[in-house]
């Protein structure tokens, strides 16, 4: 009898703690979506980074990672999913969104910054907070992590002698400002998914592509293209987008951690998207792929060829898209 009486004193206490900790029977799901492969470098990141917050919210908090695929979504759509919480995070390439949010496109104006190092140290503290105010007031969408690919490349199938050589080529862009650098240089620029960017260079639909080293390897374009034109042509800047209201859902202490680790964690993209981009270089070279940097003359031709697209985007897009591309250009300088 006393042994009876003792479990249902214990099974009554365990009860009351379950009750005084409700937290702990319910754990918030967040969906991650990425428009990277589901093996690409930045995608292995996302992953590791939702792993760690699980880890360090005792489960409370669990993030599960989708890649491009694995929901019905293209890279242009993610700003407006994560505003409509269909996912509550967002990997969001802002030159991709540009017909959301034009005024934060600064960075993808050709040679508004091309250093990694500054886009953290200089360019992100200097726009950041524009991007925020947009971000937020527009769509309810926190950017709790900005983060960057390497300079955009140009890869071909055939080597070029110099910029002449793209003329009449017709190149896979992935935002508006590389369609118009290769107009402007006597080719022409061709809007392609991500997915399709290797069939359509196996096809000779396209003659080459824009991208980082990192996708390059990441894609096989070794097996595709034999010339990479290294002209540093903008960053890819990204932000790791979050629905605000989702956001607001969680409890303090989740949260603030959740937030903590976002902020932790923006070093580690930093050295590891950096060690990436090396590593991929070095390897397409081993796999028989030619690498020439762009000569000083030729890049000081492409700024000036190029000097009206930012001179039109600026003027359409009013003092917010003007006050940013000034801050990341002299950030970048």
């Amino acid at each position: 009898m006393k042994f009876r009486q003792m479990l249902q004193t214990l099974i009554a206490a365990s009860a009351l703690i379950g009750l005084s900790h409700p937290l702990m029977a319910a754990d918030a799901e967040w969906k991650f979506y990425t428009y990277f492969g589901a093996k690409d470098k930045p995608t292995t990141l996302h992953r590791e980074f939702a792993e760690d917050v699980s880890k360090a919210t005792g489960g409370r908090l669990k993030i599960s990672v989708f890649a491009a695929g694995e929901l019905p979504y293209k890279a242009s759509d993610v700003l407006r999913v994560v505003a409509g919480n269909q996912i509550q995070i967002g990997d969001v390439a802002l030159g991709f969104v540009a017909g959301d949010v034009p005024e934060l496109n600064a960075l993808s104006m050709p040679f508004s910054c091309t250093s990694v190092d500054k886009f953290y140290d200089k360019a992100v503290p200097a726009v950041g907070p524009v991007v925020s105010k947009v971000l937020l007031e527009k769509f309810k969408v926190n950017p709790v992590m900005h983060w960057s690919m390497p300079p955009q490349q140009l890869w071909l199938a055939k080597p070029v002698a110099g910029i002449d050589g793209l003329r009449n080529l017709k190149v896979r862009s992935w935002n508006r400002e590389q369609a118009e650098m290769m107009r402007l240089v006597g080719g022409s620029g061709v809007t392609i998914t991500p997915a399709e960017v290797v069939p359509a260079l196996q096809r000779g639909v396209v003659d080459g592509a824009f991208t980082a080293a990192v996708p390059a390897l990441d894609w096989k374009f070794n097996e595709v293209t034999k010339f990479g034109f290294m002209f540093n042509l903008t960053l890819a800047h990204q932000v790791m987008a979050v629905n605000q209201a989702a956001l607001d859902q969680l409890p303090a202490d989740v949260r603030t951690i959740f937030l903590a680790k976002a902020k932790e964690w923006v070093p580690r993209y930093r050295s590891e998207i950096i060690k990436a981009d090396i590593n991929a270089r070095k390897i397409l070279v081993e796999k028989g792929m030619t690498l020439r940097d762009a000569t000083p003359e030729e890049e000081k031709k492409l700024r000036a060829v190029t000097q009206p697209i930012a001179d039109e985007w600026a003027a359409k897009t009013g003092d917010v898209g003007t006050q940013m591309l000034k801050a990341a250009i002299q950030a970048c300088s």
